[in-house]
């Protein structure tokens, strides 16, 4: 399969410009975007060499989620999202209908904001 850079694959696309050298002849530019099942980001000219895409969600995806999509279909990050937020929801709910409390959880979240 041979794809161009610049055709409907790279709608959603993103540009990277490494900053970390300043001189603009050693400055990495390049199209990204992220891979439709684990957000990992994904250089759209490495990826065009050897990348996977998914049919369902027919979007770039790593080469990670292509060998697992081989086994266990499509399984889109936001799909993930939700099946975690429902489990959650129905395990609090079996907590409540069983007249326990709710655990407090011992160690807390630091997501780095001040």
């Amino acid at each position: 399969m041979s794809i161009v850079i610049g055709t409907p694959y790279t709608k959603g696309a993103g540009y990277l410009m490494d900053g970390k050298n300043l001189n603009a002849s050693k400055r990495h530019e390049a199209d990204i975007r992220t891979c439709t099942h684990c957000q990992k980001v994904i250089a759209l000219q490495e990826w065009k060499d050897a990348g996977a895409w998914c049919g369902k969600c027919m979007a770039p995806i790593c080469d990670g989620c292509g060998v697992r999509a081989q086994t266990f279909g499509c399984e889109p990050f936001l799909q993930k999202i939700e099946q975690f937020a429902e489990s959650q929801m129905r395990f609090q709910r079996l907590l409540k209908d069983a007249g326990m409390a709710a655990p407090v959880p011992h160690n807390p979240i630091y997501t780095g904001a001040t």
